[in-house]
């Protein structure tokens, strides 16, 4: 298929591979991804805010987990 992006793929806490799909937060609409293949498994945008983030002090951006489940490395 001409033109089309491959998926993106990043490493987990444990460094397995995932394809990523975006999500949009809940709290602030900033976009997190998620692991495909194991939705519990999230990337926070940390200081990457959206330009209609409503929320800088959302828990996304504050104790922003990356490549790890949200209950293990948020509180």
């Amino acid at each position: 298929m001409a033109g089309a992006e491959p998926p993106i793929r990043r490493r987990d806490e444990d460094t397995e591979w995932h394809d990523l799909a975006p999500a949009a937060c809940p709290h602030c609409g900033c976009t997190y991804f998620y692991a495909v293949d194991d939705p519990g498994i999230v990337w926070d945008p940390e200081r990457a805010w959206d330009e209609g983030c409503r929320d800088r002090d959302c828990h996304c951006h504050t104790a922003a987990v990356i490549g790890a489940r949200r209950g293990d490395s948020a509180g």
